[in-house]
């Protein structure tokens, strides 16, 4: 089989991982794989392996980009099915190749304001949806989205490899018995680091914040940590792709998000038995009850209470690592992920690809 996966770039991010791990899979069943994104650190996660990559330009809306993107894809030998990772790359990747060509399309989250638009887009590029949690299949499927085109995988990740704690901190600067939340994600307006801040302000306790990720909101909130004179107690540590050392280094990991489709920075700080605090929104809240301290959402005094009463005690934290490492045993396995993914690329490789797509999709 010819396998084309198709994602916006290979960078830091939960889809990246899902999409690599799938890749390499792939290849190591025999396949001929490419993936195609705009390059990031894990292209070297897939050319260790001999996955080829197609370098792209999908992050951001410059018509240009769009169109040497389509072009480069257009000019590799027809995949037998193409897998893209979230609407834009689907509408790509269906510009690119004609009807016969399957595409299922993998649906890591989404915005409910933008849940309409993504159904409307995937009904038209993809033969398959596979979503990693039920309530976006929900959410598809009250869009319109046909029900019977909608697989749930669930995302899996192995456990993160152990990493020495002592020697961790001490590459962080981190002193003795300080306490170190870490938040492990892209600086977006959907990621709340702004209500985070605000939060940390607010703690009883003296504990330090590292902030691993970069993104546009970088710069506001840099002077927003600075605004609330939390000095040394935040560090923008930037983007990172030593996530084990970090969760080792780590006290317990934060995610004050507005959604969430299944997040990986959760799932790995759980298999790491690293506790976590995060939004009560569907995709936390569904999979991670009782593994999880969660927190109103958009709330900066619920976030500080729940915050508070994790950083101020070890026996809660513990408490906490020691449920959520469970709970990732039990649900996460990253073998039974890719196993389902397989069994749906068989299936779909048997069955006629959807409608053609025009450029409206694109915009």
């Amino acid at each position: 089989m010819r396998l084309l996966s198709v994602i916006s770039e290979l960078g830091v991010g939960g889809a990246e991982v899902v999409a690599v791990r799938l890749a390499i899979d792939a290849a190591a069943q025999g396949h001929d794989v490419r993936v195609a994104s705009t390059p990031g650190f894990r292209v070297a996660e897939l050319e260790d392996v001999g996955v080829a990559h197609l370098p792209l330009r999908l992050v951001g809306r410059r018509p240009a980009d769009l169109v040497g993107s389509l072009r480069r894809l257009r000019s590799v030998e027809r995949p037998d099915l193409v897998h893209a990772h979230n609407p834009k790359p689907s509408v790509l990747a269906r510009l690119a190749f004609p009807r016969r060509t399957p595409i299922v399309t993998t649906l890591h989250g989404v915005d409910e304001a933008e849940a309409g638009r993504a159904a409307r887009i995937l009904a038209r590029t993809s033969d398959r949806v596979v979503v990693v949690a039920p309530h976006l299949a929900e959410q598809l499927e009250r869009h319109g989205y046909p029900a019977a085109r909608i697989d749930v995988v669930t995302n899996g990740v192995p456990a993160p490899p152990a990493y020495p704690r002592d020697e961790a901190r001490r590459e962080l600067g981190l002193r003795g018995t300080e306490v170190a939340g870490l938040c492990l994600a892209r600086m977006v307006d959907q990621k709340r680091h702004d209500l985070l801040l605000d939060a940390w302000a607010r703690l009883e306790r003296p504990a330090t914040l590292l902030l691993a990720g970069d993104g546009p909101r970088r710069a506001r909130l840099e002077e927003q940590a600075s605004r609330l004179g939390l000095g040394p107690r935040v560090r923008f540590l930037g983007p990172r792709s030593d996530v084990p050392r970090l969760l080792a280094a780590a006290d317990l990991m934060v995610l004050p998000t507005d959604w969430e489709g299944l997040p990986i920075s959760v799932l790995e700080a759980l298999g790491a038995g690293v506790p976590v605090v995060a939004s009560a929104v569907p995709g936390i809240v569904d999979h991670f009850a009782g593994a999880v301290r969660m927190a109103r959402p958009g709330s900066v005094p619920a976030l500080a209470r729940a915050l508070d009463e994790v950083t101020g005690d070890r026996a809660v934290r513990a408490a906490l690592g020691d449920r959520g490492r469970a709970v990732f045993r039990q649900r996460f396995d990253a073998d039974r992920m890719v196993a389902r993914y397989r069994e749906i690329h068989a299936r779909v490789l048997g069955a006629p690809a959807c409608a053609g797509m025009t450029t409206e999709g694109m915009r």
